[in-house]
């Protein structure tokens, strides 16, 4: 059972010396007094000890003063960069939910606020978030939107940047003074609409949200109200404007002041803003001081602005110092009664600042900041194994959609607040944001850390406010061991490292929920960046090989069909590299489109060199089609050119799409298929039966060719039920009038099997393995050649 950690407080104290009672001193008169040397050397010495300790008071609390300072600044630079990441994060959850709204309405035949099925969206979208006015545009720029008592205007919005910087294809944040949405402080969110299927942009939905929103996330907790925060664009704009009545602009800029600013000051500030780099500063403005600190967000080039008084950083500190002054001239005892005094006061301070700068305002636990400072410490201080945690929890952006914030919050808080009871001695949580956590914990093995993990994840899922629902949340997490090997990595790194593995977790969507770091994810990770680093010289170096191999007819003597174009990297750097190591790489970063069409131009190429001319029957060559190419807006046109330009005849090129592509968007897969026919393409069903495979879709896919996976060959104890089953598929391919094609085969008896049941090609390594261009030339010398029955 975990343990809290505790939180001591210490006291000072100061020790009083007491001494022996003193006889009474014989009786002088006062004129003798004065004009003693004795006391005019004690007035000396009392005086020079008041100077000496003022004196020294003075240069403690200047010092005193000038830390404090630098602490405030060090302090609000940290309070700017948390404003600013709460800004972005806002600025990113308005994006998500419109972009959300944004793929529902691409599903609309008709873009109207009409539409049954947007009007509840709209209606989810005002319920759950502060949009004022929601509406839509069509491509020319006329718009239509409601607010949220439903009342609806119609504009000619076409001039409006957000419409057009939308509409080519840009989610677009600006602060609008239009009076036309019925207020001129707001800020206009906007994302483009697709065609559904396609990457043409067909209108724009746009959100208006009252400025006040993003204001008061900017102005949050500012030295309880003293202080004054803008967001400013890079030329000093006012793009929100504080409502504090400290604001000493006179303008619409932070440099139009009844005072000017140094120009030195005025020039590095605009310098800054203009290089889009942070800045601190100390200004005198209107006959007080001011200390500034800004920050660049990432949208728009704007930053977050921040102004305090001085004196109200160091109101407390000043009264201290006259204080101190007369305390010190006084008596010595004072001075210390000062020093305790102005040593509660800075702590004090220092606190509230600490809750501003390191505080996470939603769990009040730390922020990433002073987890990183407290975790990084403790590392080094430390001789314990730790491990660094990194996780999320899933879909929280659809449980706010869901339930509403409210709810997301107090789940947020739930989940802090739990995990804080059960942490032990010497372990530290801090919230990233949204609801992402991060965790430094006591390592002893992993079993220990999979069993606490489980633990929380457990009590996460009976969060009752969602439970109530039947809706249990799941958090994924990552994991990195610092067990010593890596002494040379920072905490950043081993961050770094269990988010490496929080998303491995994640996009394997099993049901595991927590994964370790392994080696093998950083050379993994390594890998993918030499690949994505050599992908476009490798192509321009024609390191891209092309191979073949062969499709063999079975019922008709042996005689070869055709062949399978696949693809081989001939590396100058890492010699020959497989498909498995690249094409998953590729159609990640969208790669695959450019290969693919570069294959295909190699095999129309090979066709007409080696096939166009020759006193032979025909041989069919088949080209797989990766699922990004075959979305692609100009495939069809692409493929259909190139095949015209090495004038390949009809029905001798065969294209290969592999069998998920028809679930993922069945309507678009079908109508594909149906273009490539006409333009004398043949099409085959590649991998059936490895994912899907649905039987009743084939009936409307007019495919030539079913390919059958070399899954259902492969022995064991159900090889005989696999039997059946590729019995009856091709039955009812020969039904469908398509032919068959089993890949995979490296058996005898299974292409004695394959024959009897009707199965028209095998290909496989039984017959021949992948081979080059130039071996496949001599291959086709030495085998016949069936005629195209197609």
């Amino acid at each position: 059972m975990g343990k809290k950690a505790s939180i001591k407080k210490y006291k000072s104290s100061v020790d009083y010396c007491v001494g022996a009672k003193a006889e009474s001193p014989p009786k002088i008169k006062y004129n003798e007094v004065l004009t003693s040397g004795y006391f005019k050397r004690f007035y000396a010495i009392v005086v020079a000890i008041s100077i000496i300790f003022a004196s020294l008071g003075i240069v403690f609390i200047h010092y005193a003063e000038a830390l404090g300072k630098a602490d405030t600044s060090l302090f609000i630079q940290r309070a700017t960069e948390q404003t600013k990441f709460a800004v972005e994060e806002h600025i990113k959850e308005e994006f998500i939910t419109l972009l959300g709204a944004a793929v529902i309405a691409e599903k609309q035949h008709n873009l109207t606020i009409e539409s049954y099925v947007l009007k509840d969206v709209i209606s989810g979208l005002f319920r759950h978030n502060a949009f004022e006015i929601i509406g839509f545009s069509d491509s020319n720029g006329l718009a239509v939107w409601v607010d949220r008592y439903n009342m609806k205007q119609t504009a000619d919005l076409s001039d409006e940047d957000f419409i057009r910087q939308s509409l080519a294809g840009h989610n677009t944040f600006i602060e609008s003074h239009r009076e036309q949405f019925g207020r001129s402080d707001v800020v206009v969110y906007s994302v483009p609409v697709y065609n559904d299927g396609s990457y043409t942009v067909r209108g724009v939905l746009f959100a208006v949200d009252p400025a006040d929103e993003l204001r008061n996330i900017v102005e949050h907790s500012l030295y309880a109200g003293t202080g004054m925060a803008h967001i400013i664009d890079k030329h000093g704009q006012y793009m929100l404007k504080s409502h504090s009545p400290l604001s000493l602009g006179i303008g619409n800029s932070i440099f139009e002041l009844s005072t000017p600013l140094d120009k030195k000051i005025q020039n590095e500030i605009s310098d800054n803003l203009m290089s889009g780099k942070d800045g601190h500063h100390e200004l005198y403005v209107n006959g007080e001081t001011r200390m500034v600190s800004y920050e660049p967000l990432s949208v728009n080039e704007w930053f977050v602005f921040y102004s305090v008084p001085e004196k109200m950083v160091s109101a407390g500190m000043k009264k201290v110092t006259t204080g101190a002054i007369t305390v010190f001239i006084t008596s010595v005892l004072v001075f210390l009664l000062l020093i305790i005094w102005v040593h509660y006061l800075n702590n004090k301070n220092r606190r509230s600042l600490e809750m501003l700068a390191f505080v996470d305002h939603l769990t009040g636990q730390r922020n990433y900041q002073k987890f990183l400072a407290d975790a990084a410490e403790i590392l080094q201080s430390s001789g314990e194994q730790y491990a660094v945690c990194y996780c999320d929890i899933k879909g929280f952006k659809y449980i706010n959609d869901l339930f509403g914030r409210d709810v997301g919050d107090r789940l947020l808080q739930y989940w802090s607040n739990y995990f804080c009871e059960i942490m032990l001695e010497g372990e530290l949580s801090g919230r990233v944001s949204g609801d992402i956590f991060v965790y430094l914990l006591k390592y002893t093995n992993r079993h220990e850390i999979e069993t606490r993990y489980e633990s929380a994840a457990q009590m996460l899922a009976v969060f009752p406010e969602t439970l109530m629902y039947g809706y249990r949340p799941e958090m994924y997490g990552g994991v990195f061991i610092n067990d010593g090997r890596n002494a040379e990595l920072s905490l950043d790194d081993m961050l770094d490292r269990a988010n490496m593995a929080h998303k491995k977790v994640k996009e394997e969507c099993g049901i595991g929920r927590l994964g370790f770091y392994s080696d093998e994810m950083r050379e993994q990770k390594l890998w993918e960046s030499e690949v994505m680093s050599k992908m476009e010289s490798a192509l321009e170096n024609g390191e891209f090989q092309l191979y073949f191999q062969p499709k063999i007819n079975i019922q008709n003597g042996d005689e070869l069909l055709g062949a399978e174009a696949l693809v081989r990297w001939l590396s100058a750097d890492y010699g020959l590299v497989t498909p498995n190591r690249f094409i998953e790489i590729f159609e990640k970063n969208g790669f695959i489109i450019k290969l693919d069409r570069y294959i295909f131009e190699r095999v129309c190429q090979y066709y007409n060199a080696y096939l166009s001319e020759r006193d032979s029957p025909a041989c069919i060559l088949s080209v797989n089609v990766s699922r990004l190419e075959l979305m692609q807006a100009d495939f069809v046109r692409q493929y259909s050119e190139i095949k015209e330009k090495y004038n390949i005849p009809d029905n001798h090129i065969e294209l290969e799409f592999t069998e998920s592509l028809v679930f993922q968007n069945h309507l678009l897969f079908r109508s594909i298929v149906s273009e490539c026919k006409r333009h004398g393409f043949l099409c085959s069903l590649d991998d059936f039966g490895a994912d899907y495979s649905s039987l009743n879709i084939l009936k409307s896919i007019q495919v030539d060719v079913l390919k059958l996976d070399g899954l259902f060959f492969e022995r064991g104890n159900n090889a005989e039920r696999g039997r059946e089953i590729v019995k009856n598929i091709i039955a009812m391919a020969k039904a469908l009038n398509m032919k068959t094609v089993a890949e995979g085969v490296d058996q005898p008896e299974q292409v004695d099997q394959l024959r009897e049941m009707g199965c028209d090609a095998v290909q496989g390594y039984v017959f021949s393995k992948p081979m080059p261009q130039s071996e496949f030339v001599i291959f086709m010398s030495q085998h016949g050649m069936v005629t195209n029955v197609h």
